[in-house]
């Protein structure tokens, strides 16, 4: 009726859409809290590396990792952990990321684990060093191999390292994120703040570059 107040409906609270920040720190909390979660969680990074630099980005940051987290079993493999450091370590003093011995070094990282094995029929590759697998694979990213990933401009690659460096086989949870996958998401997400910071610092007029501190491997 005319003059007559009626009550306003309250608005519905819209939510905001959820982060990349967001969805890892979810997937932090679910180990923390439940000791696991399901790796294709990880899903999530795909998204995030349709942002052009970011998987490149990536794989140089997963090298420093392998760099300073890996413990190999033999001389020779060694050798091949100290040729990453070397290859690293000129791409972040130089500027420059040699193509040449980055393709050297990736065939010979497969020479080094190049056994297959058949297993129902299905052929296995055997890997005894998974430290230099994921150096292999992120070789593969850099250089815009398909094997496996669909090349360096595929964000599933991205993820599909991600998974395979966070996944941890524990006999209580099974092979899914858990153990050392804790510690290893957090990377994760440090690197993806890290990294929306150097690139937030460009947009501002920052000569900073934006492949960040993980070129340079401690000596």
């Amino acid at each position: 009726m005319p003059g007559q107040c009626h009550p306003t409906q309250p608005m519905a609270k819209q939510s905001m859409p959820k982060t990349i920040h967001d969805k890892l720190a979810a997937i932090i909390a679910g180990i923390e809290q439940t000791g696991s979660a399901e790796t294709l969680r990880l899903t999530v990074l795909k998204k995030w590396f349709e942002h052009e630099g970011r998987l490149t980005a990536f794989a140089f940051w997963m090298l420093a990792r392998v760099i300073e987290e890996a413990k190999v079993s033999s001389p020779e493999a060694e050798a091949l952990l100290e040729e990453t450091k070397t290859l690293l370590g000129d791409a972040g003093e130089k500027g420059h990321f040699d193509r040449t011995e980055a393709r050297s070094l990736r065939q010979r990282l497969h020479d080094f684990q190049s056994e297959i094995r058949y297993v129902h029929s299905t052929a296995v590759r055997i890997v005894r060093e998974a430290s230099l697998m994921r150096v292999e694979e992120a070789l593969d990213i850099l250089l815009g191999y398909g094997l496996g990933y669909g090349g360096a401009d595929c964000p599933a690659g991205g993820y599909q390292l991600a998974a395979r460096y966070c996944e941890h086989y524990d006999s209580r949870h099974g092979t899914n994120l858990n153990g050392p996958a804790l510690a290893r998401v957090q990377a994760i997400a440090a690197f993806v703040a890290q990294q929306e910071g150097l690139e937030t610092a460009s947009q501002e007029g920052n000569q900073r570059s934006l492949s960040g501190p993980w070129l340079r491997p401690p000596r």
